[in-house]
């Protein structure tokens, strides 16, 4: 059973549309919580974005799974990732070792394993219960068999982001909630496939 990506994204973008203005908030806040830093000391700049990427993403992810779902979004939602901060910091920490490692083989390991593990803090954010481990293996599991779809997905969201760019940078806070939103329903629909196979 399969699904268009160009589909995914065309209704995800009517999914947010009610809510661009919000949505461009949160991506602004986001990037500058974790960009911001880096302006400072090395020390300071590396550790405080290496601390909050995960908490941050998980609250993104949440942000995100609220939309597809048709539900509204709130800002504090951002921030919800916090209440697991331990947890979706552990789960930052393996992803960005494994996927190091799998750069340091050759690039496309590093590929691989990122694409593997994408729907953790997805799956995090709609399965709290779960342990940054099995949020891990559960990633690797749902995604067998579409991490090549996954890439063309994001390979489809290259072009805008050069649009963004283009547009003094500022039409970037548009895309990457839309991106975030389209991941969220992709992980949706892996979740429909898994539950029709069994």
């Amino acid at each position: 059973m399969s699904f268009s990506n160009l589909h995914l994204m065309r209704e995800t973008r009517e999914a947010i549309s009610p809510h661009w203005g919000l949505s461009v908030f949160v991506t602004f806040i986001f990037v500058l919580i974790l960009g911001v830093p880096s302006s400072f000391q090395i020390e300071i700049g590396e550790l405080i974005p290496f601390l909050l990427t995960g908490p941050l993403s998980l609250g993104f992810s949440i942000y995100a799974l609220t939309i597809v779902r048709g539900d509204d979004p709130h800002f504090e939602q951002l921030f919800q990732g916090f209440q697991h901060f331990f947890k979706s910091f552990l789960a930052y920490f393996c992803m960005s070792v494994l996927i190091v490692f799998g750069f340091v083989l050759l690039i496309i390991p590093g590929i691989y394993i990122s694409l593997a593990l994408s729907m953790t803090f997805y799956i995090m954010a709609d399965r709290p219960e779960l342990s940054f481990s099995q949020c891990l293996n559960e990633s690797w599991t749902l995604t067998k068999g579409y991490r090549l779809k996954y890439l063309g997905l994001g390979l489809r969201f290259i072009p805008w982001y050069f649009l963004g760019l283009l547009c003094f940078g500022v039409g970037v806070l548009l895309v990457i909630p839309w991106s975030i939103a389209t991941g969220a329903r992709f992980y949706e629909e892996l979740k429909r496939i898994k539950a029709n196979e069994q």
